[in-house]
């Protein structure tokens, strides 16, 4: 039985054929050449390869016209007739054998007496096929019984016969002595295949031609002789040195008394590279499945079965070795609470071509498991099955849910801080305003004259709440601006008018440390739309650091020029100049410089981490270019706005 299944790949092509000179033959596809009967039914005339097609049941499905010419039948007459019908009892002698189990226990070689349509019998010699894919059935090749005197030839003759069915057939075909391996023949399209001319390739052995070792060949060589198998796939070599997959099909031939095979050879190297892609193809989307935890399933309507990938049977916790599921068994596996839900997304993705794309959790097979998963699914109206992925999404959930929950206590935390804000913002600047407010009046002697010395207390007491106070505006800005509730309040100005103010804050402090403090602005800045606060507070603390870091007798220096609808302001100065070190912590909230720096000259940091967000707020950058000893220069650049203003005017 095995060794005829092992035949399944027998080309089901085979029952087609070509009209040639008004006589039929199997196509190139066939096994072998054919000889038609040249007689009429009845008659004594030898035909080889006859072909029949056969169900499991003994119906006539195909027939070629070599045996329909030997048996007299017409093609139409014997596709409406069983084996039964033709056959005189030698091989049907048991009745209530199945035709499988009689072809194995005759190993598919055996003989039979068929009786033609005007009664004469034909003895024959059967070579039998079972093919199982895609729906079973049997090939039968059948050769009239040799007559011991007239049939020791190969081709007798080698006349118009030998040239159509076998020298100038398309199929590649070989004859080889399985003794010596010697290749006695090849036709026109053997030649052209491997190439090598006809009287080359006929001083040649198949091993010189085929892969396998000497040994090897021989062992397939007697199998074929023995008529065990006439079905092989080799890899041959050209005259080019390439190597070409091949399947190749073996019948016996009597010449001359000698035992020979010859073959016909298919090139499948296409196909088997296919194959070969299609099974990495097939290894990477079941590697990626492992690596995704997302198994692939279909449910079969017509039946009630359902399949599933090795990573979609490890999701519901079956087990590898594959076996048939019931679709009520794969749903069983879904928590009750979600199954009218899921019933009901099915009948509306079968009925009414809805999206199937549920969430929910499931109890796995094997160990009891609640794992939660994603299904997503189509439906094939043609197929009448539903096809779909599921992916095991347990371990997102519960990321997800840490998630939410880290949210959850960021938003508590958030408003918090919010609390404490606004707390800091009454409770702290409220006083403090009093104490700079009663300071200044103290300082302007409204109420009295002070000592030198008082004086200096007060004056101290007045200038630490101011810095206090800038301190807390400056941690209450910046915190605004993180939490997302700094607004911007947007009108057009005149930038240079802009600038010539806080040049005019600043003069004093200028002339404290004898620092020249000079402005130039570009005839072309006209306007800008943009928060003027905000301006103003950005250009003043650079501003004012730059004179804060430059020693006396100094200058700093405000540019503002207009590029490519852009406002760029640059701030220089002759202070002490920044290391690179420093400049990659300029813009961080409460990042120390350098000790000696920090030291010298007192500052929180703050003021540029809150420069460096207004600039940002306004679509903007701000860099800066230094060096220690040579002064510094920083920059910032936002967007004009003439759209906001055009905008606004309509």
């Amino acid at each position: 039985m095995e060794e005829i299944r092992n035949n399944s790949s027998y080309l089901d092509d085979m029952s087609m054929y070509d009209d040639v000179s008004g006589e039929h033959m199997l196509s190139d596809a066939s096994c072998g050449p054919v000889i038609d009967a040249s007689a009429h039914a009845g008659s004594n005339a030898s035909f080889v390869n006859g072909y029949l097609r056969i169900s499991l049941h003994g119906k006539i499905l195909d027939v070629n016209g070599a045996y329909s010419m030997a048996s007299g039948y017409s093609r139409e007459e014997l596709l409406c007739m069983s084996l039964s019908d033709l056959d005189d009892g030698t091989l049907l002698e048991k009745k209530d054998n199945g035709l499988l189990d009689i072809i194995s226990q005759k190993k598919g070689c055996f003989d039979v007496v068929h009786r033609t349509k005007d009664g004469a019998l034909l003895e024959m010699k059967v070579s039998s096929t079972y093919v199982d894919h895609p729906e079973p059935f049997f090939v039968f090749i059948l050769e009239n019984t040799p007559d011991p005197e007239s049939s020791d030839c190969f081709f007798s003759g080698k006349g118009d016969l030998y040239h159509s069915l076998f020298k100038d057939n398309k199929a590649i075909m070989l004859v080889i002595d399985p003794v010596n391996f010697d290749i006695i023949d090849a036709n026109v399209a053997a030649c052209d295949f491997y190439g090598w001319p006809l009287e080359v390739i006929t001083r040649m052995k198949i091993h010189e031609i085929n892969t396998l070792s000497v040994e090897k060949i021989s062992d397939e060589m007697q199998n074929a002789v023995s008529e065990k198998r006439n079905y092989f796939l080799f890899k041959h070599r050209l005259a080019d040195g390439n190597v070409r997959d091949v399947e190749v099909y073996s019948s016996p031939v009597i010449a001359n008394s000698r035992d020979l095979l010859y073959s016909v050879i298919h090139d499948i190297t296409d196909r088997k590279k296919a194959e070969d892609e299609l099974m990495t193809r097939e290894m990477q989307l079941r590697t990626a499945q492992k690596i995704g935890h997302i198994g692939s399933w279909s449910f079969d309507l017509k039946n009630g079965d359902a399949d599933a990938s090795e990573e979609a049977r490890i999701i519901y916790g079956y087990g590898l070795d594959g076996g048939r599921y019931l679709i009520s068994e794969v749903q069983s596996i879904a928590l009750p609470e979600y199954r009218s839900y899921l019933n009901e997304s099915m009948r509306a993705l079968i009925e009414d071509d809805a999206t199937y794309d549920v969430q929910f959790k499931i109890k796995r097979a094997n160990d009891g498991a609640i794992r939660d998963v994603h299904v997503v699914a189509e439906y094939s109206n043609e197929k009448n099955m539903v096809i779909g992925t599921i992916e095991d999404i347990t371990e997102r959930k519960k990321a997800e849910d840490s998630l939410l929950h880290a949210k959850m206590l960021a938003e508590a935390a958030n408003r918090s801080k919010d609390e404490f804000l606004a707390t800091m913002s009454h409770e702290l600047r409220t006083p403090l305003t009093s104490v700079i407010g009663f300071s200044d009046v103290l300082l302007d002697e409204t109420f009295g004259s002070l000592e030198e010395k008082q004086a200096g207390y007060v004056k101290h007491i007045a200038d630490a709440g101011k810095h206090l106070l800038k301190l807390i505006n400056d941690v209450l800005d910046l915190s605004k601006v993180e939490a997302g509730k700094m607004e911007l309040q947007y009108e057009v100005f005149h930038a240079g008018v802009a600038v010539n103010e806080v040049q005019t804050l600043l003069s004093p402090l200028a002339r404290n440390k004898r620092i020249n403090i000079g402005v130039d602005v570009d005839a072309d800045v006209v306007s800008v739309n943009a928060d003027r606060t905000k301006f103003k507070q950005i250009l003043y603390n650079l501003a004012s650091n730059a004179i804060k870091f430059t020693p006396e007798k100094g200058s700093v220096l405000i540019k503002a020029q207009c590029s490519d609808n852009f406002l760029v302001v640059s701030v220089k100065d002759t202070g002490i100049g920044l290391s690179k070190e420093d400049q990659d912590k300029l813009f961080h909230p409460f990042e120390q410089l350098r000790s000696y720096v920090a030291d010298e000259y007192a500052g929180t940091g703050l003021g540029l981490a809150l420069v460096k967000k207004f600039v940002e707020l306004h679509d903007g950058r701000i860099w800066v270019d230094s060096k220690v000893g040579e002064g510094s220069t920083f920059y910032f650049s936002m967007p004009l706005g003439l759209d906001l203003e055009r905008t606004a005017e309509e």
